[in-house]
């Protein structure tokens, strides 16, 4: 259980890292400092409050998902995490194929 609880806390700086540098990137658009090839015609207003919302809403719910996995290995029931792989697994590779 503390193998699965420290594999996912890995993960924090990776993300933390990637979130900062979108963010340094997108702040930099904001004030005109970089051409992208998204232009201001293309790019659609975000308020701040729908920024925090679906920043909060995505780390409640990594939340109870980590915890939910978490959980999971700790009953043994990695059968079920089996199934679990399998099913995106197949999804995302259906999704690649059709796209």
């Amino acid at each position: 259980a503390e193998a699965a609880r420290f594999s996912f806390l890995m993960v924090l700086p990776p993300i933390l890292g990637a979130t900062l540098l979108k963010a340094k990137k997108y702040y930099e658009l904001s004030q005109g400092g970089i051409q992208d090839a998204v232009t201001s015609a293309d790019a659609a207003p975000v308020s701040a409050a729908a920024l925090i919302v679906g920043f909060i809403a995505a780390f409640v719910s990594g939340l109870l998902a980590c915890n939910w996995m978490i959980r999971l290995v700790k009953n043994a029931k990695l059968q079920y995490f089996a199934y679990y792989c399998f099913v995106v697994g197949t999804i995302a590779i259906g999704y690649k194929l059709f796209q």
